[in-house]
C-alpha cells in the first residue's frame, strides 16, 4: 500500500477533532443555536446568536500553515477512521437524517472515539494523499469520553482543512440510547446541523458558505485516536438506523459501500443491512 496522509500524534498547539488534529487558533467552540456566515471577499466569518446579535467575528486562520495537521505515515502507523460506509450522489444530497446508537463505554479510555453520520463536498478521508484543494465536512458527532471521563457526549461539527473548525457546546448521551443526526439544506449554500439526545436536547448550528452548495458524499463512521487495541473500544455494536437521504425534494435510496482501516486496532467492521440500516462492529470475529 502507498504511503498514507493522516492526522496522527498531535504537535503542541493542536487539538483533536473528528477529522484529526487541528491548530488551536483554527478551532472555535460556539453556543448551540449559532448562525455562521462568511464574507466572500474578506474571508471573515461572522457568528450570530439570539436576536441576530453579532457576538464573534473571526478573520481567516493563518493560511501560511495548514489548519489540520496532516503527515505522511506508513500503513502500520495509520490512526483515524476504522470502519465506515460511503454513498455518492452526484446531484448532491440536500438532507441526511438518521439515528445512531450509544454503545457501552470501553474498558480503557482512548484519546477520543467518534461515531457519526456526515456529508462532504469530496470523498476524502484522512488516509490517502494528495489532499483536495477544497474540503469540508458537516457532521453530528457522538464521542467518548464526553465532557468528563466515563461518559459519552454529543456535538455538531463543521471542519475544513484550510482555515477553520466549528463545534457546538456538548450535551450528554446515555448508554443504550439513540442520537438523532440532522443535516439539512436550508438555503442555496446554507445548512442546518443538529444532534439530538434521547432526552430531547439538541445542540445545533446553521452555516452558510459558498463551498456548501453541493455535498454529494454521505458517511456512517467509526473513528478513533489512541485506540491501541480492543480494550479501548466498546464491545456492543453501534447501529445506524432510520437513515434517510433527500435530494431536490425527493427521497434517495442509498447503496452503501463498506470500508475499513488499513491498520485495524481490533476487528472493526461496517455491515450494511439495507438502505436505512448500517451496523458498525468494534470486534467482529
Amino acid at each position: 500500500l502507498a504511503c498514507l496522509a493522516i492526522a496522527y500524534a498531535a504537535k503542541p498547539g493542536h487539538i483533536i477533532t473528528p477529522f484529526g488534529y487541528v491548530r488551536e487558533e483554527c478551532y472555535h467552540e460556539i453556543p448551540s443555536g449559532s448562525v455562521i456566515s462568511e464574507n466572500k471577499d474578506t474571508g471573515v466569518v461572522t457568528i450570530k446568536h439570539e436576536y441576530s446579535q453579532v457576538f464573534m467575528q473571526i478573520p481567516p486562520c493563518n493560511t501560511g500553515k495548514a489548519a489540520v495537521q496532516v503527515q505522511k505515515r506508513a500503513v502500520e502507523e495509520y490512526n483515524g477512521w476504522l470502519a465506515y460506509t460511503t454513498f455518492h450522489y452526484p446531484d448532491g444530497i440536500d438532507s441526511f437524517l438518521g439515528d445512531f446508537s450509544v454503545p457501552e463505554a470501553p474498558a480503557k479510555e482512548p484519546e477520543v472515539l467518534y461515531i457519526f453520520t456526515g456529508l462532504q463536498n469530496v470523498d476524502w478521508i484522512p488516509k490517502v494523499d494528495p489532499e483536495p484543494a477544497v474540503f469540508d465536512i458537516i457532521q453530528p458527532v457522538l464521542q467518548y469520553p464526553g465532557s468528563k471521563s466515563g461518559e459519552w457526549g454529543v456535538k455538531s461539527w463543521y471542519v475544513t482543512l484550510s482555515g477553520d473548525v466549528y463545534a457546538t457546546s456538548m450535551i450528554p448521551a446515555a448508554i443504550g440510547s439513540n442520537i438523532f443526526g440532522n443535516m439539512t439544506r436550508v438555503g442555496p449554500d446554507k445548512w442546518y446541523i443538529g444532534s439530538t439526545n434521547s432526552a430531547g436536547k439538541t445542540t445545533e448550528f446553521t452555516i452558510a458558505r459558498d463551498r456548501l452548495k453541493i455535498q454529494p458524499w454521505a458517511y456512517n463512521t467509526l473513528e478513533c485516536y489512541g485506540c491501541e487495541d480492543c480494550s479501548y473500544e466498546p464491545t456492543t455494536v453501534t447501529k445506524f438506523t432510520k437513515l434517510q437521504l433527500f435530494s431536490a425534494g425527493k427521497q434517495v435510496t442509498p447503496t452503501w459501500v463498506t470500508h475499513k482501516s488499513p491498520n485495524p486496532k481490533c476487528h472493526e467492521l461496517a455491515v450494511v443491512n439495507g438502505p436505512e440500516s448500517v451496523d458498525i462492529y468494534f470486534n467482529k470475529n
